[in-house]
């Protein structure tokens, strides 16, 4: 197991309060969020009354802060999404709010805990089984957001920079998923798309999920007529983005259409 430990200088302007409760409340769950490498991590913060300083090595530090990471690959991946802009960014746009950064220290330790082996194998499943439910639950919003017609909110379930097939061939960026959305919904009635039968793997900060769609669409201003249904399945890939875990690249594999394919505003049947 490694361990890395920082030594974290509180900003002059900040009270020793203000500076625990940003960091627990603000601070802490970006970390988590932003690195699922990190398998445990602690906070200590300094009680300078109980402290043992000395003019020759002074107490120059308000927290020591511990992350944990079950192998050294775990560790180098950490690395390695720190170095991404947009997230080297997010973090260092939160730490001038709480930092003095001219004054942080990190070290790397190698960590022998009792039980390793268990202790690791149980960190890693919390962290497959967090990042599963928030593959279904973005599967569930995204059922409701397309249903609500609430374009806007698709960059909630899906990257900016996503690459996606829903029939007809290959298609690139959310503009142009809203644009293929709205295509063939905005002039239809009504919709429900039930999202089933999830299998989700996940590797780190990658998850594959596949899951069985029906989409059931209703002509606009006819509540008792005709229905047209679409039945697959999405092939989903995600990653863990500094906004959360999104879906980067979507497959929509049909297996059957039933109804009158008209209700849909442009009678295209290969999509729902």
């Amino acid at each position: 197991m490694i361990k890395a430990i920082a030594l974290l200088r509180r900003r002059a302007d900040l009270s020793r309060a203000d500076f625990i409760t940003y960091y627990e409340t603000r601070h802490a769950p970006l970390i988590r969020s932003l690195f699922p490498e990190i398998i445990a991590y602690n906070r200590n913060y300094v009680d300078r009354a109980g402290a043992f300083d000395s003019a020759v090595a002074p107490i120059d530090f308000d927290s020591v802060t511990e992350m944990r990471f079950a192998t050294r690959a775990d560790y180098e991946g950490f690395l390695a999404r720190s170095a991404d802009p947009a997230v080297a960014q997010a973090i260092a746009d939160d730490e001038g709010n709480l930092f003095d950064r001219s004054a942080t220290r990190m070290m790397v330790v190698d960590e022998v805990p009792a039980r390793r082996a268990t202790e690791a194998a149980l960190f890693a499943r919390l962290r497959a089984l967090e990042a599963e439910r928030a593959v279904r639950e973005g599967l569930a919003r995204f059922a409701r957001v397309i249903d609500a017609k609430d374009w806007a909110a698709l960059d909630t379930v899906f990257a900016a920079d996503l690459t996606f097939d829903y029939g007809p061939g290959e298609s690139a960026g959310i503009a142009a998923l809203t644009d293929n959305m709205r295509r063939f919904l905005d002039g239809c009635g009504p919709t429900q798309h039930l999202i089933g039968s999830v299998t989700i793997t996940v590797d780190g900060a990658r998850a594959d999920s596949h899951a069985y769609v029906q989409a059931r669409h209703q002509r606009s201003h006819d509540p008792a007529g005709a229905v047209f249904d679409s039945n697959g399945e999405y092939h989903d890939r995600w990653e863990l983005r500094p906004q959360g875990w999104r879906i980067v690249r979507r497959d929509a594999r049909w297996q059957n259409h039933t109804g009158d394919p008209t209700i849909l505003s442009a009678g295209n049947a290969a999509l729902g």
